[in-house]
């Protein structure tokens, strides 16, 4: 086990694996489907259409086909989050609502597993200043004008607590808070976005008189702030957000993501907004598995995140010209994909979500959202009109063309003809003719959009290149080593078999890899008399080593086998394999006799082959 890990108990980290079934982990985010034994889904460490990450609920595992990570629940939060083992544990017991008696962050804080690292620290300073913002806001007079303003923007007490939402004041308060509660660095608060550093190093509060929304990373840890000007002051921008740090990427961040997974999950649908308040807005108003982007247009790595917990995405950008090209630039990239089933939402009056809730109320817009939704193509016939003269013939012939190319991109035959029915008849224009240049289009744009798809599955920062062509050149195992691994299963899951082979004296595996695997277990069965393999993988530090146990367990053997079996693969490991090492070797420096005609050698070469030779034909005939 590691060193880490040691630190807490043993007694507590199996306590955790027994209650939590790795499935209902993994389910938070990656929709999983059964087939057979196992569950199957997209990969969440890589970009790609056909799933090869499957998880062994029986055996408490997951492993992915195409990159290769595997592991237990802990290994697969660990892999998932960027946490440390200890952090994995604690972690896995809050997704699965494990109520543990133990200190965690007294073990952090103890090998200093947190608080050593520049990030962590960050982190540190961003839950704290959290805390204080939201407290100033809800329980001193400093934060009444603030609470009364998000009071009057249709914010509850409840809503305000859930997104703790905060205030900072004009004054600076910050660097005597982190004293006081001894958490002051100044090169940690030069990194962290919180400050601006001025001439000589004198840092600066960014957010002074501001209404402070906390950013949360997927795991709900504060990471960044956007905080939105309490009074007008024309010199000042109306949002501001923390800067980039070593914490935050503003292209990898969803707001409210860690808020809205379950409701995604459960309502099977991710709403897209454009601003933090709409989010806000449309959670008082019961639409709760709504995110935004960070103040950016979409990105790959946010598409990205979201096709792990959906696959179908309902845009609710703003209803202004600004929000309807923000609307297009976001199809853009979502639509490559071939991730979604997308939906535009019609926001009427050219308003923003948030203003039709303040000016409709809750249950119209409801109404809205669930009855007034566009496919992209019936978003495409209202938004290419915009800034056109639809009475001029060049510039409805313009407006054809741009919705033919966008349906183009359509692969449903039946809506394809429905809307070139549509257009026909609108336009009064022959439907042969439309459907002759959609199909010119389609000959052009599939190459294109296949082109796209692929553009994004190679440039998204899930998909690792070195993994995937690892992938593509293994090669098949050799004989040898596929008795390595059925007979190492067998041991595992067969106590007679382990007794009977472990008091061979001679007996090693061939390929290292093996052979550490065993010697782990040796240790493992002297404070186990089972095994389990959820439990054994906590024993192993090297993770290529973890990989090549979980890619065994997911063979899925049968654990029973006979003497006979057993004995061919013993066989086989001790007695063949080093004969076809000495067989390869006397060949080798047979050839290397003969490029020299050194006679006397060849012969004595020649002479040892005959006798290996016949060694391993009756090895072969036993």
């Amino acid at each position: 086990m590691t060193w880490l890990a040691s630190r807490i108990p043993p007694d507590i980290i199996d306590n955790i694996r027994d209650q939590v079934n790795i499935l209902d982990v993994v389910e938070q985010f990656v929709p999983m489907h059964q087939s057979g034994k196992n569950w199957f889904g997209n990969c969440p460490f890589h970009q790609e259409n056909t799933p090869s990450f499957s998880v062994n609920e029986q055996k408490q595992i997951f492993n992915c086909f195409s990159c290769h990570r595997g592991g237990n629940v802990f290994k697969f939060i660990m892999e998932l989050e960027g946490l440390s083992f200890p952090e994995s544990v604690k972690r896995v017991a809050e997704l699965a609502n494990v109520t543990v008696n133990y200190d965690f962050d007294a073990t952090f804080k103890q090998r200093g597993s947190i608080e050593n690292s520049s990030n962590s620290k960050i982190k540190q300073l961003y839950e704290q200043t959290a805390k204080l913002y939201h407290h100033i806001l809800v329980n001193t007079k400093l934060g009444e004008e603030a609470l009364e303003y998000l009071h009057q923007r249709g914010m509850t007490d409840e809503i305000i607590n859930d997104f703790n939402l905060g205030f900072a004041p004009g004054v600076d308060i910050l660097e005597t808070f982190y004293k006081e509660q001894d958490i002051y660095d100044y090169q940690i608060l030069r990194k962290s976005g919180i400050f601006i550093e001025r001439q000589e190093g004198k840092l600066v509060e960014r957010f002074n008189e501001r209404v402070i929304y906390p950013i949360r990373d997927e795991s709900g840890k504060t990471i960044a702030f956007s905080g939105r000007l309490l009074k007008n002051d024309p010199q000042a921008p109306k949002y501001l957000n923390s800067p980039e740090t070593p914490i935050f990427n503003k292209r990898k961040v969803l707001f409210n993501l860690d808020r809205a997974k379950g409701q995604i999950r459960r309502n099977k649908e991710v709403f897209l907004f454009e601003g933090f308040m709409d989010v806000i807005s449309a959670s008082v108003a019961g639409v709760e598995n709504g995110v935004a982007s960070m103040g950016t247009s979409l990105t790959d790595e946010q598409v990205y995140s979201l096709s792990r917990i959906s696959n179908r995405m309902v845009v609710c950008y703003d209803g202004d010209t600004p929000g309807q090209n923000a609307t297009k630039r976001a199809l853009e990239i979502v639509e490559p994909t071939g991730n979604f089933t997308i939906e535009v939402i019609d926001i009427p009056e050219k308003l923003d979500p948030d203003e039709y809730i303040r000016k409709y109320g809750a249950v119209s817009f409801k109404s809205v959202v669930d009855n007034q939704r566009l496919s992209p193509i019936e978003f495409y016939l209202k938004y290419f009109e915009n800034g056109r003269n639809m009475d001029n013939e060049s510039e409805q012939a313009e407006y054809i063309d741009d919705i033919l190319n966008e349906l183009a991109k359509v692969k449903d035959s039946v809506q394809r003809e429905l809307f070139v029915n549509r257009i026909s008849d609108r336009f009064n224009l022959d439907k042969r003719g439309l459907e002759q240049k959609l199909v010119t289009l389609t000959n052009k744009v599939t190459p294109q959009f296949q082109d796209n798809n692929r553009s994004y599955a190679q440039n998204s920062r899930y998909q690792n290149s070195s993994e995937i062509e690892q992938n593509k050149s293994i090669k098949k195992l050799s004989k040898v080593e596929r008795a390595e691994q059925v007979l190492l299963y067998r041991m595992l899951h067969n106590r007679d078999i382990w007794f009977k082979i472990s008091t061979l004296e001679k007996f090693n595996f061939i390929h290292e890899r093996y052979q550490v695997i065993y010697t782990l277990a040796e240790a493992y069965f002297q404070l186990h008399d089972t095994f389990q393999v959820a439990d054994f993988l906590d024993f192993i530090n090297d993770d290529a080593l973890k990989q090549t146990l979980v890619g065994i367990e997911m063979n899925d053997l049968d654990f029973s086998s006979s003497e006979e079996e057993i004995d061919d693969y013993l066989n086989l490991i001790m007695e063949e394999s080093p004969l076809e090492e000495q067989i390869q070797k006397i060949q080798n420096e047979l050839a290397e006799a003969k490029r020299f005609n050194d006679h006397d050698k060849i012969t004595n070469l020649t002479i040892e082959l005959v006798k290996l030779y016949r060694k391993q034909q009756k090895i072969n005939s036993i």
